[in-house]
């Protein structure tokens, strides 16, 4: 019987979460199988120590990658308000909670509706708050 990621205890020493999934371009289904498995785990601890919580950010880089070539998302058939709303739903927020992270409780509600276009400084914003690439707000 062969010993799985699961059935381990996770290391706390970055070197050794390297030897268990190292860290290299994700190249196929497996390794990135492999790559979300770790990701979850260590996901799932009350608290990472900094080197847990570096090795994480890279892995999660690197699955960000192979995600991006393997699954392109297609966004001309999406508006940017409609992706908004896909990610205010998976973050459990409101059109209030939008507009307060853009400076202004009841801007949320008029970029969820197209009445006004997101500033450059606002698209940085986003993409720094929802961990994603810029391009998905621009029209």
């Amino acid at each position: 019987m062969s010993v799985t990621l699961q059935d381990k205890e996770l290391p706390t020493h970055y070197f050794d979460l390297v030897q268990l999934v190292p860290l290299r371009p994700i190249k196929s289904i497996a390794a990135h199988t492999q790559a979300v498995r770790m990701l979850s785990r260590l996901g799932q601890l009350e608290r990472m120590n900094r080197d847990q919580s570096e090795y994480f950010e890279v892995l999660a880089d690197l699955v960000e990658q192979f995600e991006r070539r393997r699954w392109p998302i297609d966004t001309t058939t999406v508006s940017v308000p409609e992706i908004l709303q896909s990610f205010l739903a998976d973050h459990g927020m409101t059109a209030s909670d939008l507009g307060r992270l853009l400076g202004d409780r009841t801007l949320g509600h008029k970029v969820l509706t197209g009445k006004r276009n997101l500033t450059t400084a606002q698209i940085r914003t986003l993409a720094d708050h929802f961990s994603v690439s810029t391009d998905l707000f621009i029209a």
